[in-house]
């Protein structure tokens, strides 16, 4: 904020406060402006950490509220169920696999417990057998391109793309608040 020069007469006074309603109405465009400019860092960090998983997830900002009480909101989405389905000793077996997750913590061997969340991580999965196996596992597909083919897997690597988000979020607040709020807007 520049500052304000104030005399003490009726017009410096009116001058001034009419700089500090400009001020006081600024404020709230520069709040929005601050909070979008931050999710759309961590939007942009996302996808970039997405890897393959981009053709699942998607990311998106929502806010609510505004002005001096705008609230922004980061979300990581699932773009369609994924519905994973094998072959267990003759029987079809599936499950609705959570591709957000899966990018964010992984699956077997392959996986990193960095966050250290109750229920997330190696093992975990419902029905699980073979997630803490060395050897990996194997299943028989059952998606009819490659139905009876034998598959081999250690899990899959996470890719972090919440974590990294949130970091670059966090390291770009103070850049970001000083860019906007030291604006003229």
């Amino acid at each position: 904020m520049k500052q304000i020069e104030i005399s003490l007469n009726t017009k410096s006074l009116k001058k001034a406060i009419k700089e500090l309603k400009h001020y006081r109405d600024s404020l709230s465009a520069k709040n929005e402006l601050f909070v979008n400019r931050l999710l759309d860092v961590g939007i942009k960090v996302a996808y970039q950490h997405a890897d393959n998983f981009g053709k699942y997830i998607g990311f998106e900002k929502e806010i609510e509220g505004g002005g001096t009480r705008c609230v922004g909101i980061f979300k990581g989405i699932n773009k369609e169920p994924v519905i994973s389905e094998w072959d267990y000793y003759g029987e079809r077996k599936t499950a609705e696999v959570n591709m957000l997750a899966m990018a964010e913590f992984g699956s077997g061997w392959l996986s990193e417990v960095l966050f250290h969340i109750s229920g997330v991580g190696p093992g975990t999965f419902p029905g699980q057998t073979h997630a803490l196996d060395e050897q990996g596992w194997w299943w028989k597909e059952w998606d009819p391109a490659h139905k009876g083919e034998w598959v081999h897997s250690y899990g899959l690597k996470p890719s972090h793309p919440m974590y990294y988000a949130d970091m670059e979020m966090t390291q770009q607040i103070e850049k970001i608040a000083k860019e906007v709020f030291s604006s003229d807007i």
